[in-house]
């Protein structure tokens, strides 16, 4: 079995990606990896030209700075819970840009073991409208992905 020392777990700070995070702490916990907490600010204030491989703002800068600090102290907040409550080493990361372009280039940098990465299970229309950000992620990741589905709410 391979060794992971560098982990990624993605957020996008919702309760739904809270679902990854107990996979991320076992692995982590089992390896003693790092486990690096990412954050893609992907908002509709900015327009991503994949020809010039760019972010154009293009709502206030004010709201855009506005949103990554408040971003970056929700990202904050969760590093220290989960190195408080879970007892593993975290690196946490906000990141500018398309989604899952950023989460192959930060796990390109951090030279990943793993990607784990929670779904929204969209399917047909919103599937088609939305895409998946975890089906690019598994298609261009130079690494193994762990994806993670929330299970459904009990009935």
């Amino acid at each position: 079995m391979s060794e992971f020392k560098n982990i990624i777990l993605t957020t996008d700070l919702s309760s739904n990606s809270e679902a990854a995070r107990p996979y991320a702490v076992a692995l982590a916990r089992k390896f003693g990896a790092t486990l690096h907490l990412l954050h893609v600010f992907e908002d509709a204030g900015y327009y991503h030209d994949a020809g010039m491989n760019e972010s154009i703002p293009l709502a206030p800068l004010e709201w855009i700075e506005n949103a990554q600090a408040e971003r970056r102290r929700r990202l904050n907040a969760l590093a220290a819970d989960i190195e408080k409550v879970d007892g593993v080493k975290i690196d946490a990361a906000l990141r500018v840009g398309a989604a899952s372009r950023e989460i192959i280039d930060h796990a390109t940098e951090n030279k990943a073991d793993c990607i784990i990465i929670a779904t929204h299970g969209h399917t047909g229309f919103a599937h088609f409208i939305f895409g998946s950000v975890a089906e690019k992620v598994v298609r261009t990741s130079p690494c193994p992905v762990l994806t993670v589905r929330p299970q459904a709410e009990p009935k």
